[in-house]
């Protein structure tokens, strides 16, 4: 098992550019790590629309095996339902794009002094 290609919105591909660069990590990873904060900081489902603009797709297989598995749980525990294929992507972008916006937000917060990584713990 694995993601299927999902599209990412315009603002959210420069927000993850910017997020791989001060890493230092690849897109893989930091859609994960992003994918990871979006579903730790909501409670429950996400009413927002990141749609707007041109789209990147993520490749198919970023997220496989037991981290899809992993993901889709923590997913379905946060939404408190059970979820189709389709419906577990659509909630997976939005997590991710919720995510990305988040560490976008710590970063524009952050003082001089506070290291970026462990903030996004």
């Amino acid at each position: 098992m694995s993601n299927r290609n999902i599209s990412l919105s315009e603002e959210g591909k420069k927000i993850l550019d910017q997020f791989v660069d001060l890493l230092e990590v690849d897109r893989p990873q930091a859609i994960k790590i992003a994918l990871a904060k979006g579903i730790s900081e909501s409670n429950g489902a996400l009413n927002a629309n990141y749609a707007l603009g041109k789209k990147w797709p993520i490749p198919d297989n970023i997220i496989k095996d037991r981290e899809y598995v992993l993901f889709k749980h923590l997913i379905i525990t946060e939404l408190n339902q059970p979820l189709s294929d389709e419906e577990l992507h659509k909630y997976m972008l939005t997590f991710i794009e919720h995510g990305l916006r988040l560490v976008e937000k710590l970063h524009k917060n952050k003082t001089s002094m506070e290291d970026f990584r462990l903030m996004i713990l």
